[in-house]
């Protein structure tokens, strides 16, 4: 479904509905279903628990969400460590790309809210993006959940669809396949590592997702625009 509405953004199609403000509507309501929208429905179906995909932990009345106060405490500490790690890997990164003389922009390059865009407006594309990110990512999880009840096959199978998914949304006519960029495998492998510990805490991932988009923003601005709908985040 991605792959087909993806070949659809970067048609022609996609170029006119772009251009005008109903088409930009269109797109994000799209983009919308797609990432939040179709696992909700898999959700309300049954065909995974909320606990399959990280929304809730246990179902005792009495705590929140399904946890502990000592078990949010504790996925919130590794979340930190997570994320800190991660954007220290990527200030590695560029450091190394512009010590070699290549161009770190391009090369760390996740979902840009775009060239010229404000402040604001990026940090609104980094919260939307990553509660995408991480919807996304939860339900190609939760299958893998329901089968074997293993949170490290779970995000092992998970991250790896996402990054098939990615490639082949990345095609064009001819054979060759658009880069995943170092921080956007860095951003899935962090959320899948986050996973594997804890056993999935979609809340406190979400949060986790959004800090790290915002900073890896700060950090390594890109320089070109990602298209709508090709930016599924690995």
């Amino acid at each position: 479904m991605h792959v087909v509405a993806t070949r659809l953004v970067v048609s022609r199609i996609g170029a006119a509905l772009r251009a005008s403000p109903p088409g930009q509507w269109l797109l994000q309501g799209a983009q919308f279903a797609y990432f939040l929208g179709v696992p909700y429905l898999a959700l309300l179906t049954g065909a995974f628990a909320p606990s399959d995909a990280g929304l809730q932990g246990s179902p005792a009345p009495d705590l929140l969400l399904g946890w502990t106060a000592e078990e949010w405490m504790r996925a919130l500490g590794q979340a930190i460590a997570l994320g800190l790690l991660t954007l220290l890997t990527v200030r590695l990164l560029t450091w190394q790309i512009r010590h070699a003389g290549g161009c770190a922009s391009a090369a760390m390059e996740i979902d840009p809210a775009g060239r010229g865009a404000s402040s604001d407006a990026s940090v609104a594309h980094s919260i939307r993006d990553g509660i995408y990110a991480e919807g996304h990512w939860s339900f190609y999880r939760a299958l893998p959940m329901v089968m074997w009840g293993d949170a490290g096959r779970a995000a092992l199978l998970g991250i790896a669809l996402a990054a098939a998914e990615a490639l082949l949304a990345g095609r064009r006519a001819t054979s060759s396949v658009s880069r995943i960029s170092a921080s956007s495998s860095l951003l899935g492998m962090c959320s899948a590592t986050f996973f594997a510990l804890t056993g999935g805490n979609f809340w406190i991932a979400s949060v986790l997702q959004v800090t790290m988009r915002i900073s890896l923003a700060r950090i390594a601005p890109a320089r070109q625009r990602a298209e709508p709908l090709e930016d599924v985040i690995v």
